[in-house]
């Protein structure tokens, strides 16, 4: 039994004694990557937290044809996935989300993904964002918000797209 203490202690010990010269030497351990851990399922101001599965994020940008030449827009970005994904398309993008965390992981995301010089994630609220410059906007939105944006929509300029995952727009 004593050997079983003396195996488990030494190992930590000998980590803790690392972190301590590394910290000696200036050289402080990274911190974690993403301390957020966003929950499938949490209550935001507008919505719940459900992401689109990659297939399906992939097959709208698809769908809408999306190429270097749009603007792809995501109202509720969550943890940033569509608009990473039309990112990787050669996409300029922009994602608009109330939670400020969800935008701080979406940022770090953009940046491990490689594509941060592409895209941009702001804290805001999707009733009030400016969506005149998109060409394609990529949802997953709920029928009632979708309604109170449907005037936004129909301000759209000509050619302009919407993808949508699960709901559609009544009429």
């Amino acid at each position: 039994m004593h050997f079983l203490r003396n195996a488990v202690a030494v190992p930590r010990l000998i980590a803790f004694a690392c972190m301590l010269l590394a910290s000696a030497c200036g050289q402080v351990p990274p911190a974690a990557e993403d301390p957020y851990k966003p929950k499938v399922g949490q209550e935001g101001k507008d919505v719940i937290w459900v992401p689109s599965p990659p297939a399906v994020v992939e097959r709208m940008l698809d769908l809408a044809q999306v190429t270097r030449e749009d603007f792809v827009i995501d109202l509720g970005s969550g943890d940033g996935r569509n608009i990473i994904a039309a990112g990787r398309h050669g996409a300029r993008s922009l994602g608009v989300e109330f939670n400020p965390d969800l935008v701080a992981l979406s940022n770090r995301a953009a940046v491990r993904e490689g594509v941060a010089d592409k895209v941009s994630f702001v804290q805001g609220d999707m009733c009030e964002a400016d969506i005149s410059r998109g060409t394609v906007l990529a949802l997953f939105l709920l029928p009632d918000n979708l309604r109170r944006l449907l005037p936004k929509f129909l301000e759209l300029r000509p050619g302009s797209r919407i993808v949508m995952n699960y709901f559609g727009i009544d009429g």
